[in-house]
């Protein structure tokens, strides 16, 4: 698969098309790793975001501590719009122990927004705020967030 240009915006962000698929947010090399904020919401599907993502060479965001949550939090900021920013985190099968869907991994030191995770109405997929993380439904509309190591 060949990527097309690669278009440097804002000296910040660059926008990255993939042949066949949705345009991304492409957050600079830090720690190792980029951030693809997808630029159009749609119906979000884990097991499909994620094949999305690992044909980019990632996987859905995994929220490895605290630090990563900040900088995963400026990406969506940078990255501009609206969300909801779906990460790969979710409590599918086991409510209220939240894990990392690409590798199964236990999340942990998770930022929760103050209120959350309540499960209100049976949510099993996480997003991202600049203040925390709220669960919410999975197969809403929304932009997910793709982690692909450089």
């Amino acid at each position: 698969m060949s990527l097309l240009p690669i278009l440097l915006l804002f000296g910040v962000l660059m926008i990255v098309t993939v042949q066949g698929y949705a345009n991304y947010y492409v957050t600079p090399a830090r720690k190792g790793r980029r951030y693809h904020v997808s630029k159009y919401h749609e119906p979000f599907n884990l097991a499909k975001m994620n094949g999305l993502c690992k044909k980019l060479g990632g996987y859905l965001v995994q929220i490895d501590d605290r630090t990563e949550f900040y900088d995963v939090s400026n990406a969506v900021s940078d990255a501009r719009g609206h969300g909801p920013f779906y990460t790969g985190l979710t409590d599918e099968g086991s409510e209220g122990r939240f894990y990392n869907y690409n590798d199964k991994s236990p999340a942990k030191d998770l930022k929760w927004r103050w209120w959350q995770p309540d499960n209100w109405w049976g949510e099993h997929c996480v997003e991202i705020w600049r203040n925390g993380l709220n669960d919410l439904a999975c197969g809403k509309h929304g932009r997910y967030i793709c982690e692909v190591p450089v």
